[in-house]
């Protein structure tokens, strides 16, 4: 029950319930891996950002390591997001 000062309402708060996000558990196709190369996303190139102002971040689909930007987490290769 919600009340509002002197008076009560039986109407409903909104929804607790948790909705997934679309395509969260979605397999990209599987592309070319990059093995030895240094992969960097798109928001770091476009910053022009040296390797050493990134962070790197796994990719366990590709088997590899990225660098990006500290809150990205799609990998550019195969957009995973999952580590």
């Amino acid at each position: 029950m919600i009340t509002n000062g002197d008076e009560e309402s039986d109407a409903p708060g909104p929804s607790a319930e948790v909705i997934a996000f679309p395509s969260a558990r979605v397999t990209p196709p599987r592309g070319e891996q990059t093995t030895g190369a240094v992969t960097y996303s798109t928001f770091a190139r476009l910053l022009g950002m040296p390797r050493e102002q990134t962070t790197g971040h796994w990719c366990s689909r590709c088997r590899m390591i990225w660098y990006g930007y500290l809150l990205e987490v799609a990998c550019p290769t195969c957009g995973n997001r999952h580590g």
